[in-house]
């Protein structure tokens, strides 16, 4: 499962310092995003695209590309949120993020005339951390809990079920993955929590390390992400140059793999 962080600009805006940016970044992600349909297109492969809901609104570009959101519709990938404006969730609260979640994926269903429901959702910058659950716990959060009640993941995945979603990306780290007794799988597991497909940790980039690791790993469900505006760094691991060796390694050997989208693995009656 691959699965683009795709930011739009107010997500860049929200998530890093605004002199980072101008309109030649927003400019490239969104160029960079219409290579990707183009690249996976004859290739007859799909990827899910995590889209702030505010992005999805009519306007002008680049600040709103529901057009641009239609033609991925359109061509297959899947649409899951990325919220509404790119939140840090854990800061605000369970009203708050209930709206922003139902906000999003009405915008985004709107945009695509709901040729698919949006029931996948990707939390802004792999916040919040803390799975009370699964004994996992972040002092990173920017307001942890039991002091912020939405830094725990699985109130977050009562509030995404009751807004209409069906799967959560999401990010932790053990106690004893932190003390380095038990390592952390490169791209993660998943698992069925209340109903809700929970894709938990995934590895960001497509170089050689995580080729070899899906290789060697027995494995059944990989996940890996990237940002589009990446494609467009060179040395970095999200680099265009790795995107394409990655896929095309994959690709070559369609009887051992296969790239899915994680509504895909929610209709698999075998997972």
């Amino acid at each position: 499962m691959v699965i683009w962080d795709f930011d739009g600009p107010v997500g860049q805006l929200n998530a890093t310092f605004p002199y980072n940016f101008n309109s030649i970044a927003f400019d490239k992600e969104l160029g960079n995003v219409r290579y990707l349909i183009d690249y996976l297109k004859p290739l007859g492969i799909k990827n899910t695209f995590a889209i702030t809901g505010f992005s999805a609104e009519k306007g002008p570009l680049p600040m709103m590309f529901p057009d641009l959101i239609h033609e991925l519709a359109k061509s297959g990938h899947e649409i899951a949120s990325h919220t509404w404006r790119h939140e840090w969730i854990p800061l605000h609260s369970e009203k708050q993020v209930f709206l922003s979640l139902q906000r999003s994926k009405k915008s985004l269903e709107e945009a695509i005339e709901k040729m698919q429901t949006v029931c996948g959702l990707v939390p802004p910058f792999n916040r919040p951390m803390t799975w009370l659950a699964a004994g996992n716990f972040s002092f990173g959060d920017i307001g942890f809990w039991p002091f912020f009640k939405m830094a725990d993941n699985g109130n977050l995945f009562k509030v995404a079920k009751k807004a209409g979603y069906r799967w959560i990306r999401i990010s932790n780290k053990s106690l004893l993955t932190r003390l380095k007794i038990k390592p952390r799988p490169l791209t993660g597991k998943v698992r069925m929590v209340n109903q809700m497909l929970v894709l938990e940790n995934h590895y960001n980039g497509f170089d050689q390390k995580v080729i070899d690791y899906i290789e060697k790993s027995d494995s059944s469900t990989f996940t890996v992400s990237a940002h589009p505006i990446m494609l467009s760094f060179e040395n970095k691991i999200e680099s265009k140059q790795n995107f394409e060796n990655f896929i095309q390694h994959f690709a070559s050997q369609k009887d051992t793999y296969e790239f899915i989208t994680p509504s895909q693995l929610l209709e698999d009656p075998t997972f």
